[in-house]
């Protein structure tokens, strides 16, 4: 039941910006992880902090990309931007 209220407690985190600012105010993932077993309790959510550390660590892991990028996303995380206009008739940098 535990790693559902892990879950259901994230969940609310989404929806609520003053939650989320609270929890900016962790400096790294164990004090992260600390914090939301104690604003989770607040709010009726009960979890250890092993829970909480667990969770985190999956959504890091699936959050992170595999592989190579794209030329596309190489470009947009890099700022190059592409456009096309009367100047310029192909799709590259101008």
């Amino acid at each position: 039941m535990s790693r559902a209220n892990v879950e259901n407690f994230y969940q609310e985190l989404l929806k609520d910006s003053a939650l989320q600012e609270q929890l900016r105010t962790a400096t790294d993932r164990d004090s992260t992880a600390a914090l939301a077993v104690e604003l989770g309790k607040e709010k009726g959510y009960g979890f250890t902090l092993e829970e909480a550390q667990a969770y985190i660590d999956e959504i890091n892991a699936n959050n992170v990309p595999q592989g190579e990028l794209s030329d596309e996303l190489l470009e947009s995380v890099a700022g190059g931007m592409m456009y096309m206009d009367d100047n310029c008739q192909t799709n590259r940098p101008c």
